[in-house]
């Protein structure tokens, strides 16, 4: 028995990129300014009685929450990585809000194109290893 378990390597980094390209829609649902829903007349749906939240606004409620639970996580996981370089990468590919193509990253970085996709690999199994307890692994 190994003490670490051996992992598909390419569904895994999959699931780590899948899991980082869904960041900016995260941070849209969690600073949705859209606090009531508009109706397609244009005029906000009505609350219940006594002044509580009706059901749609109580989903975006929740939505909300799980989206900042969501961001929180994603962060958490990149601030732990413990090489600055797969930090800056993960950042710089996929949070950044422009659009920044892999050139730029690696020529900002002083790095090969090589050696950029190999720090890019490391840095996604990184990821996917601390994410929510490796939750993003996938098994062999």
């Amino acid at each position: 028995m190994t003490f670490f378990p051996e992992i598909n390597v390419e569904k895994t980094k999959a699931n780590a990129k899948r899991k980082l390209r869904e960041y900016p829609r995260w941070r849209r649902v969690a600073n949705d300014v859209d606090g009531q829903k508009i109706t397609a007349t244009y005029t906000f749906e009505p609350r219940q009685a006594h002044g509580n939240p009706s059901k749609p606004v109580e989903r975006l409620a929740i939505t909300r929450i799980d989206a900042e639970s969501e961001l929180e996580a994603i962060e958490y996981a990149i601030n732990n990585l413990l090489n600055p370089t797969h930090r800056r990468i993960l950042y710089e590919k996929y949070l950044y809000a422009g659009k920044r193509y892999d050139f730029e990253i690696y020529n900002d970085l002083y790095l090969s194109e090589a050696s950029f996709y190999i720090e890019l690999s490391d840095a996604l199994l990184s990821f996917a290893e601390q994410y929510r307890n490796g939750s993003l692994l996938v098994k062999k």
